[in-house]
């Protein structure tokens, strides 16, 4: 999964692919921790709007 694009990881973890969304979080784990500026309740939460995010966008 390494190395592959954002854009084939987004597109597997819409058909269901639980290591392709776990890795597109991985990816974007720094950007999450600086906008929940500290509070683990607010990194869940951007955790799962990135989640919602992915499965709602059009490929």
């Amino acid at each position: 999964m390494k190395n592959k694009s954002l854009y084939e990881l987004g597109k597997l973890a819409q058909k269901g692919n639980e290591m392709a969304m776990m890795e597109i979080i991985e990816r974007k784990k720094n950007m999450l921790k600086k906008y929940s500026f500290g509070d683990e309740d607010r990194y869940q939460f951007l955790v799962l709007k990135l989640i919602e995010g992915i499965r709602n966008f059009k490929f």
